[in-house]
């Protein structure tokens, strides 16, 4: 898959493409954990904003960097603020650990023959659902005002939108 995006739009129909990417791998896809702890491994302490191209090309490294394995779990706790690539980086690495928190809590309760939905804090539970939601929630966000004063303006892309971003495609259904 090759970098087209120049805005948003385009960041969605790269999105979707994954999802169908992963979708059609099944059970190889790797898990959303692999994917984030991929990601951070690539970012650099320093960069300047991403902007929608770039954002693409971090997301497809990730993608396509060999397996980081599964994250240790912990929880996440308050997410860090984010205004750099590596405040960025801390903030994937947290993630990725919340999700491997969540993914045990979810298979230990389905083990024992409990009910398992919504109590993990992740709406998703493979990769291709976690980027499907990171564009559900795009496509019900760009082009319309921000919901809260604290959340950043989505355009242009910074890192604090990416963090936002990422963060509600966590949570989105």
């Amino acid at each position: 898959m090759t970098n087209e995006v120049e805005n948003g739009e385009d960041f969605r129909a790269l999105l979707r493409g994954l999802v169908a990417r992963f979708d059609g791998l099944g059970a190889a896809a790797p898990e959303i954990d692999d994917l984030l702890l991929r990601w951070a491994g690539l970012l650099p302490e320093q960069a300047p904003e991403p902007g929608w191209p770039g954002l693409a090309d971090q997301v497809l490294r990730a993608v396509d960097a060999p397996s980081a394995g599964v994250a240790e779990p912990a929880p996440l706790g308050e997410e860090p603020p984010v205004t750099s690539s590596g405040e960025l980086r801390v903030l994937l690495l947290a993630l990725a650990s919340d999700y491997a928190r969540a993914r045990d809590w979810t298979r230990d309760r389905s083990a024992r023959g409990l009910w398992a939905g919504d109590g993990s804090g992740w709406a998703s539970g493979s990769a291709a659902q976690f980027l499907d939601s990171w564009e559900s929630w795009l496509d019900a966000t760009l082009g319309r005002p921000a919901r809260f004063p604290d959340v950043p303006p989505l355009e242009p892309v910074s890192w604090a939108s990416v963090a936002w971003q990422v963060g509600a495609a966590r949570v989105y259904e």
